[in-house]
């Protein structure tokens, strides 16, 4: 590694990778961006419970006008952690918070890209692949014009994947198996599509590199035995990296079906109407707007001229037989079609009928892997032997390249920095948002229509701190119930209650999900009378906002957002997965040679 930090071509391109981070630089906020409103609200909700202690939270309080939701239960947080940590414990706004959270996500694309394809080519060559990679338009418009702060950040994150996978199956040791797990996972932890799409990837070019290991051997069965081996190295590595992201995957996977899906798929979320035209991919016309039916896009979908014309050399000489890594040009050459492929109506059957394809939601989505692959094809357009002997001069090809790559898209490394709108980064400003985007109004499978507002959403409106979620409209309605809020948190409310009569409910203004749980206490020695999950039967229409049963009597009711069995068994599979990560570190000395014996690559 300090070899590697001392190498002029990296800090040369991390340098060079600064012009996509000077829009980040300049005074005001990107709001108009597609998300970028959205990357605001998640910190801030995000902090409110790191505020209450909530390092990991599963619930956002204020979606849907205040009624909650489990965002953060279904949505990798990622990058919403690392916004909010930014946030928390520097001097920035959240605006800024957002900002810095893109600019580290540029450097990363950079810094990864470069490492990755070191490690089988020249490190100038690397660098014209890093900035490819910093570059491609789409990589370009996921940040200044969709504003798509986790998947952008877990783009960064798949060439440390490729990186750390490629040098287990090389020369595998216990470290290396938990670097890759820890890239995977962090790509888990970071953005849904991205982990399944990145997934697929991993598991293709770990049976390229079983393929080219296996060909180190000449008699069949030691070639069998070689590339069984890698696969088996792979396998671990991705199982590991699973089991350490499981805390936040078999939830967010097992409980998305307690959610209204239509608001994930329906209406402008229907991927027949984005699906990009052939023409597309070549418009070098840039926009600021959002994906529509059609071939007008206000945004664009191009792949970049600089990109397609070095992935054309690259292709050509392979083809020739002039390039080096034997099938490797032609592996990222299938991946950059078919993301080409996966993103045009001529893919429509496999988005109809093949599972997990459409959880994209968006076609163009799958541009994510013609990127990556023009990035890797740009650094085969060189041989290791085009840089020996050194000399200096074989530096003013690599350097020529990198400034035609970034003048390439020069006029998209932009943004737009109109006013605040109404409200600005405040809860005011959220609910002015939801109302007026419909967005972030997310409404869980009890209720039967999507809330509009909300009496939560007008305290938040004039400025009044929310003190419970208690609907006192209800109780203030029934003489034979009384109430009085002792606690009031994000995820839990302590009540004392009097029910005069038997049949009593105590009304919320809380979204029901599975977690939720009740307890009644003696008001007196606070010892536990009862305890039970509330379920859809503990709803009321038309939200399926929670209404909880209580006894005749005095009583203290506590309700809390808890973890349900399967969240509980998912945080000990972490668990475990981190005990393993942690004794293969403490033990590499002792497992390595055993690792080296049973899984070095093997040639006769």
């Amino acid at each position: 590694m300090k070899r590697v930090l001392r190498s002029p071509a990296l800090w040369m391109t991390l340098l060079l990778s600064l012009f996509a981070v000077a829009p980040f630089l300049h005074p005001g906020y990107f709001w108009s961006a597609n998300d970028a409103r959205h990357d605001v609200f998640f910190i801030l909700q995000y902090n409110l419970s790191w505020n209450e202690g909530v390092l990991l939270p599963r619930w956002s309080p204020d979606w849907a006008f205040g009624y909650g939701y489990p965002f953060f239960n279904l949505v990798a947080p990622g990058a919403t952690f690392v916004g909010t940590a930014l946030y928390h414990f520097l001097p920035l706004s959240l605006e800024s918070a957002v900002k810095g959270t893109f600019i580290l996500s540029i450097l990363l694309s950079a810094l990864g890209m470069w490492l990755f394809v070191r490690e089988w080519a020249d490190e100038r060559a690397a660098m014209v692949a890093a900035l490819v990679y910093v570059y491609a338009p789409y990589h370009l418009l996921d940040i200044t014009v969709r504003a798509a702060m986790g998947e952008s950040l877990a783009l960064a994150l798949v060439p440390f994947a490729l990186w750390t996978l490629r040098r287990l199956v090389r020369r595998p040791t216990p470290q290396r198996i938990v670097w890759f797990a820890l890239s995977y996972a962090a790509i888990h932890l970071t953005h849904n599509f991205i982990a399944l799409l990145s997934t697929g990837l991993l598991l293709a070019y770990l049976a390229a590199l079983a393929v080219a290991q296996a060909g180190r051997g000449h008699a069949l069965g030691i070639r069998l035995r070689a590339g069984f081996r890698s696969i088996v190295l792979g396998g671990l590595g991705l199982g590991l990296g699973l089991g350490l992201a499981a805390f936040f995957v078999f939830p967010a996977l097992l409980e998305f079906q307690y959610v209204r899906q239509d608001q994930w798929f329906g209406g402008y979320y229907d991927f027949h109407d984005h699906f990009v035209y052939f023409s597309q991919f070549f418009d070098p016309r840039w926009g600021f707007g959002i994906s529509v039916p059609g071939p007008d896009d206000a945004i664009s979908f191009q792949l970049g001229l600089v990109a397609l014309t070095l992935a054309g050399v690259a292709v050509w000489r392979w083809w020739r037989g002039q390039s080096h890594g034997h099938g490797e040009p032609g592996f990222w050459l299938l991946i950059l079609v078919g993301g080409a492929w996966l993103s045009t109506a001529a893919a429509t059957w496999a988005w109809d009928h093949v599972p997990l394809v459409a959880s994209a939601q968006f076609p163009w989505r799958y541009l994510s892997l013609a990127i990556l692959a023009l990035a890797v094809l740009a650094a085969h357009v060189w041989t290791p032997d085009d840089f020996t002997p050194p000399h200096p001069r074989q530096w003013l090809a690599p350097i020529l390249l990198s400034g035609l790559v970034i003048l390439g898209s020069s006029r998209y490394v932009q943004m737009q920095t109109p006013p605040a709108p109404p409200g600005g980064a405040t809860l005011a400003g959220l609910m002015e948002f939801e109302r007026s985007a419909n967005e972030m109004t997310g409404m869980t499978a009890t209720a039967a229509e999507v809330a509009t507002w909300s009496p939560l959403a007008d305290l938040h409106m004039a400025g009044i701190k929310i003190g419970n979620q208690v609907d006192y409209s209800l109780v203030n309605a029934n003489d034979q119930l009384v109430v009085d809020v002792k606690e009031h948190r994000i995820d839990s409310e302590l009540l004392w209650v009097r029910a005069l009569s038997a049949g009593q409910s105590v009304p919320f203004y809380r979204q029901w999900f599975p977690g939720w749980t009740a307890t009644l206490l003696d008001p007196d020695s606070g010892a536990e009378i009862a305890h039970f999950s509330l379920g859809p039967e503990h709803t009321r229409p038309p939200y399926g906002l929670l209404t909880v049963p209580v006894p005749q009597g005095d009583h203290l009711l506590l309700i809390r957002f808890q973890n349900t069995p399967l969240r509980t068994a998912s945080n000990v599979v972490s668990a475990l997965s981190m005990a393993v990560a942690l004794l293969l570190l403490l033990a590499a000395r002792w497992l390595t040679p055993v690792i080296h014996r049973f899984f070095a690559p093997i040639s006769d």
